[in-house]
């Protein structure tokens, strides 16, 4: 079985950026700052958000679009990842810390346009929007003093506007626009507030799923709470496109066993895969391990993907704040779940199941689904819990199990 080792170590060992909690950020804050060093740095990472600019802007013309997180510019873009850290922050030990920061190399840079569904709280009931529409709107309202990129670090937010400018402003940039707009106007609620929401007959049943066999081994991960898509139905769109024919129950699948009971989807650009989440948070492991396998595919993928990240599991430690990913590569991890005319070979693929539905049997091709393992560096220290997510490029994966052993 293949072995995966891959990833960043976000840590002491980089020497960079250590996450700092609100007490120990207070504390930063009381010691008075030699006012020269504040505004060196505070020059210095102004040229960092103008080299960052730039490369967002050579990304735009390349892809038509917006990365979808900063380490999307690294390397082709931006060659020196460095960049993608305040001065402040590599002399303080501070990290952007909220959900909002980069999921895959270190960075004390605020991406504004990031693809990270709003909370439920911030919207009308039933809607489902990314950041990255909120802040679309938002320009249609105010243009581009929207920011694109923050940095938290200084006495004032450090702003990177849309249009390239760069500005000071309080923690709510939106507050130096009080003479200008009703501030309110430009929360999430108010913004999509005329968008039609699902009515009741709309809606359909909510997937149910096989419950666990309560004498199903702790190392196969129970990933009950997290599935989003049940394997009976057709959470691609398109009728009798399933899974129905996967053995449900713990299974012995390319030679592991796995908890087979749902599926966890992912959004990809396919516009079929933009209602599920870009990322699904804190999946529990809560034990030691020195291997992890994971049973997935993905959906929406093209044969001219082969080479292309679509997503990454990002592994948490319990007893400090390292963090590891191992990424998830189109036609190295996973391919699409049907195969594809025009596929070549691939030593490193692993599959691990074969089966049909009635889409693929329409087709004369089968359906399938893939096992990648990743070999703990660390096997001595916990592994606390596990983030599934999305690079939303073409292909958007989708999990099924994973085991710890």
């Amino acid at each position: 079985m293949k072995a995966c080792v891959a990833g960043w170590l976000i840590g002491l060992s980089l020497g960079l950026c250590v996450f700092v909690g609100p007490a120990a950020r207070a504390q930063t804050k009381a010691v008075p700052e030699d006012a020269q060093l504040a505004a060196e740095e505070k020059e210095a990472c102004t040229r960092n958000l103008k080299l960052i600019y730039d490369a967002i802007q050579a990304y735009k013309l390349d892809h038509k679009d917006l990365p979808n997180w900063l380490s999307d510019l690294v390397p082709q873009y931006i060659g020196d990842a460095s960049i993608l850290i305040c001065p402040l922050c590599k002399r303080t030990g501070l990290i952007e810390p909220s959900v909002l920061a980069d999921p895959n190399i270190p960075c004390s840079y605020l991406f504004e346009f990031c693809p990270v569904p709003l909370g439920k709280n911030d919207l009308p009931d039933g809607q489902i929007k990314t950041r990255r529409e909120w802040k679309r709107r938002q320009m249609g309202l105010v243009g581009s003093i929207v920011p694109i990129v923050r940095c938290r670090h200084h006495a004032q937010v450090l702003n990177l506007a849309f249009d390239g400018r760069i500005y000071d402003s309080p923690s709510s940039w939106e507050d130096i626009l009080t003479n200008q707009v009703n501030i309110s106007d430009l929360k999430p609620a108010r913004l999509f507030a005329g968008e039609p929401t699902p009515s009741p007959s709309a809606k359909t049943t909510a997937p149910s799923y096989p419950p666990r066999d309560p004498q199903t081994k702790p190392n196969l991960i129970d990933l009950s709470t997290y599935y989003n898509a049940s394997l009976t139905e057709s959470w691609h769109g398109n009728v009798k496109n399933d899974l129905a024919s996967l053995p449900t129950g713990v299974q012995v699948l390319g030679g592991t066993e796995y908890d087979v009971r749902g599926i966890i989807q992912l959004a990809g650009k396919s516009p079929f895969s933009k209602h599920f989440p870009a990322r699904v948070n804190g999946i529990k492991v809560q034990q030691k391990c020195s291997r992890l396998h994971f049973l997935h595919a993905a959906g929406f993928g093209a044969t001219a993907g082969e080479g292309e990240r679509v997503g990454g599991y990002i592994i948490h430690f319990a007893t400090n704040q390292m963090q590891l990913e191992i990424p998830i590569t189109f036609g190295r991890d996973v391919r699409d779940w049907h195969t594809m005319a025009g596929e070549k070979p691939s030593a490193d693929l692993n599959v691990a199941w074969t089966g049909t539905n009635a889409v693929s049997a329409a087709a004369h091709n089968s359906i399938r689904l893939f096992s990648t393992t990743w070999v703990n560096l660390v096997p001595g220290v916990e592994v606390e819990s596990i983030d599934f997510v999305s690079a939303t490029n073409s292909a958007a994966p989708f999990l099924i199990a994973i085991t710890a052993d």
